[in-house]
């Protein structure tokens, strides 16, 4: 009976050692614990401030582009009426044209009146 007192009073001094040993282990890991933590807390306040700054430049993005957008159909409406204009030109240089050559022939047939006219007087 006296081995199994013994096996006893072995496992509660290995139970105590073990308890011991762990409260030491812990004692010394506790500051890296901490500094774990606090760097933890680091890498969440640089993610947190990373996806700040990329939601504003994703907003400031969006902003450019409609901005370029905005000017680009500007500048594409300015150069079809410029388009337009010279096509309008020549539509104008064509309807002089053709007023300057109806208005010989309206010139012309009132001279030929004008004639006929004076022939039958004679």
């Amino acid at each position: 009976m006296i081995i199994v007192y013994i096996s006893i009073a072995a496992i509660l001094a290995s139970l105590v050692y073990l308890g011991y040993f762990a409260f030491k282990t812990f004692k010394r890991a506790k500051p890296a614990l901490n500094r774990l933590s606090h760097t933890v807390a680091n890498v969440q306040r640089q993610t947190d401030k990373m996806k700040k700054q990329t939601n504003d430049l994703t907003l400031h993005k969006e902003q450019l582009l409609a901005d370029i957008q905005y000017k680009k159909a500007a500048v594409n409406s300015t150069i079809l009426e410029a388009k337009r204009t010279v096509a309008h030109f020549k539509g104008l240089w064509k309807i002089k044209a053709f007023t300057i050559v109806e208005g010989k022939n309206r010139l012309r047939n009132i001279k030929m009146r004008n004639r006929r006219k004076t022939l039958q007087t004679y």
